[in-house]
Parts: structure tokens; sequence; C-alpha cells
């Protein structure tokens, strides 16, 4: 591993949006005795999918707050995109720059690319690069063993400092505090309920602006404070919500730390015209099955859904209408407001039945779902306006209804689920058996 020397380093920014918690960072404030530089490369001009308008309007807020830290500190702090020289060794040569170090990033076949021609480009000009683990995200080869313990900064001087408004931190610290009189555990999977009841967070994981080890510790010290001022409810309810959150939060390390390579693994299956026409379909939510659609139209407007109604449109994509899951996947990864390659693709993996398949199917019954979620037909009338025109009793199946108008579905979802069993075990399992291993103790969900 190149070593940093006491020159002034360029500190490489991705996903990892913030001062605190940032080892890459804390690394180069220590070593670099004649000061340093922090560089932005946006995600796009990395190979990344095009973000969601929510996700960049988060992003920037992030980068001004980050050119008002470093501005107060005196260094220097540049976004550069897909127009501007991104050569690392330009840019530490324009800079005054002698050592490059970032925190590894969870990242597609694409990225990796880019790193390894910025890992040439580097060595060709005798610029070391150091890679640090800040978030747990396991690597192979240097820089890419997983820490003994988290990387937190400290805790006391980060009570002193004066957070900005708009700081993550102040969001997390203002959800713990309502976090026990939420059904956390319960509500998370209802929608309609899912929004009020989880901490909304996602986005501000994915992009880094808030850390999951530190999201963690402020949940410890939260429950240690509800605990000491209500005696006698250690046992709660109300207490196993800060425990459940946490346990969420860890999950998303874990995806990353195992999951973190597998869309380079994804079949690149090619679709038919047949197949684009049901993808723009899907994507739209207009395929006629009232519970996806209504899914499908509600992450189109806010880029967010709960973990099980990912769920049921991925499976209800790649297992009834027969999808590509690479197109699945690519249309998810340019929806979710709160997209990471290490959770969303994985989540394609187990429902097009190239992990896990020893769990048994994942072929959900987009109907049974709806009657199962979504009892009241509320979420479903709220964002398909078509079914006002269609009596209480059947939002979750116009068709039965004898007036209805409604085009029909694009597939006999009982046909397509009945064949979708029956294909299952013809599915071929592509992860060694120590990661599917692994994979039996995580799940993902947007905390």
């Amino acid at each position: 591993m190149p070593l940093i020397t006491a020159g002034k380093s360029l500190v490489l920014l991705a996903e990892d949006l913030r001062l605190e918690d940032n080892l890459a960072f804390s690394t180069a404030f220590r070593a670099s005795a004649t000061g340093l530089a922090v560089v932005r490369i946006l995600p796009e001009a990395r190979g990344r999918p095009r973000r969601t308008p929510n996700r960049r309007t988060l992003e920037e807020a992030a980068e001004r707050r980050l050119g008002r830290q470093l501005g107060a500190l005196d260094i220097p702090f540049e976004v550069l995109g897909a127009g501007d020289d991104q050569s690392l060794a330009a840019i530490c040569c324009r800079l005054g720059c002698t050592a490059v170090i970032r925190n590894a990033a969870d990242g597609m076949a694409i990225e990796n690319a880019v790193r390894c021609e910025w890992e040439r480009e580097l060595a060709v000009a005798g610029i070391p690069l150091l890679t640090v683990n800040g978030e747990m995200i396991r690597r192979y080869g240097p820089g890419g063993a997983k820490p003994e313990r988290p990387f937190l900064s400290d805790d006391h001087k980060l009570e002193s400092d004066r957070l900005a408004d708009d700081h993550p931190l102040l969001l997390l610290r203002a959800f713990l505090q309502v976090l026990p009189d939420r059904n956390y555990l319960a509500d998370m999977w209802i929608p309609g309920r899912d929004r009020s009841s989880s901490s909304q967070l996602s986005t501000h994981f994915a992009a880094g602006t808030l850390s999951s080890d530190r999201a963690a510790w402020e949940t410890t010290k939260a429950e240690r404070i509800w605990k000491a001022a209500n005696p006698g409810k250690a046992r709660s309810a109300e207490a196993a919500s800060f425990r459940h959150f946490r346990s969420r939060v860890a999950m998303r390390t874990g995806f990353l730390t195992v999951f973190s390579r597998y869309q380079d693994t994804t079949r690149l299956t090619a679709a038919t015209e047949p197949q684009f026409d049901r993808v723009r379909a899907w994507r739209e939510g207009r395929t006629g099955i009232p519970m996806p659609d209504a899914a499908m139209r509600e992450l189109a407007a806010t880029g967010w859904i709960n973990f099980r109604l990912r769920q049921l449109v991925t499976s209800y994509a790649v297992q009834l209408l027969q999808l590509p899951a690479a197109e699945i996947g690519g249309a998810l990864a340019e929806m979710f407001d709160d997209y990471e390659p290490g959770i969303t693709w994985p989540q394609v993996g187990l429902n097009d039945g190239t992990i896990m398949q020893e769990r048994g199917p994942r072929i959900l019954n987009p109907v049974k779902q709806g009657h199962d979620l979504d009892p009241t037909e509320a979420y479903v009338r709220h964002w398909l306006p078509e079914l006002k025109t269609i009596p209480a009793g059947f939002g979750h199946e116009p068709w039965l209804w004898f007036g209805n108008t409604l085009p029909a579905p694009i597939v006999d979802h009982k046909a397509a689920f009945r064949a979708a069993r029956a294909r299952w075990g013809a599915q071929e399992q592509v992860l060694l058996p120590r990661e599917a291993v692994l994979l039996t103790h995580t799940s993902h969900l947007a905390p």
C-alpha cells in the first residue's frame, strides 16, 4: 500500500459527501503538513447512472455545505463534471498535490474501469494513491481490508461544532426523538404509513452525507437517554424500535460488504421489442395490475418506495413480465433516489434466480400482495386516479367488475405466476456458497 507523505494531499470524494466520519479526509488532514485540497468528481462523470432530481438536489446541498466547511479551513474544494479535466495526475499538478487519498466506494464495472485508469496514470506520474475503508465496504487488493472497528470522528468535537441547519445529522436526531412513538417494525412495510414510520434517510446514506456508523452510534446514544428517562420500559415495544432501526442501518453495510460487485455478474440478455414495450409499461405504472402500477408511479413521482414494494415491483417485472434483469436493474438505478449498486443489483439477483436459489422462489402474486398490503385500497386509489370509476372492493382486480372499462392487464397474473414457478428450478445460482451464506443474515431496507 502506498504511503502518504508529509506533502500536500488530494482528497477524492465519491459517495462520501461529509467531513465528519470521513476516514480519507481525517487521514489526509493529519498527514499533510503542507495542506490539502478536496475534489469531488460528479457520479455521472465516473460512470454512474443519471441521478434523480431529488438525489441531485441533496448532493448539491451537501457540496455547498462542504464548500463552507472547507472554506473556513482555507482548504480548496472543487466539483468537476463531465466537461472538466478529470485526470487526477493533472489535477494534482494544478493544485500542487503529491498524493491522492480516497474512501473505498460501492461501484459498478464501468466505475472500476475509471478507477483503474486513475491508478494507472497516477502510477506513471509517481503519485501514490491510498484507498481507505471508511464505510466498511470490502475490497480485494490494496485498501480492501475490512476495518476492525468503525471509524468515527471525535464525538465531543462534533458536539461542540455548530451544525448547519440542513445537516442530515440533525434530521437523524429529530427522527430518533420520535422513534419510540412510531410503530417502526410493523409500519415500515405498509404503503401510506411507511413514510411516517421510517427515517427517510436512505438517500443521505447512499450519497454519504451521513455515515452508517454515525447513525448507529447516534441511535445507541438516543436509546440510552430514552431508557434513562423511561425506567422499567427497557423491554417494551417502544424501546425495541431503537434496536430494529439500528439493525436496518447495519444491514446496509452488510450488503455493501458482501455484494458490492454483484452487478458485474448480471446476465446481459438482449431484450426484444415486445419486452421493451413491457419495460416502458412497467416503468410508467400502466401494466394493468394495480398494486405494482401504483408502486411504480409512487417511485417515479417521489424517488422512493418501501422495501416490500421494491421486492414486489422487481419480482413482478422479472418473473411475471419476464423482462431482462439488466433492463430492470438499470431502470431502478435511474429511479431510486437512494440507489446503491451493492443493494439494488443483488435485489434484482434475488428475483431472477441467480443468487440464493436454495432459499426458494421470490415469485410474488401482485394481486395477493395488493390485498395484503392495501386492504382498504387507499394506496392504489391514491396513485391510480383511473380507479375512481371502479367501486370499492374491486380496486385490486378491476377486471372482475362487470362494468369495468379499463384496459385489460398486459399479462394474466395467475398464468404468469404458475409459469414462473415452473421455470424456477431451471434458474442457475452464480454466487459462491460462502457469499450465499452471508446473505442469509442480511437484507435491505431503506431505514
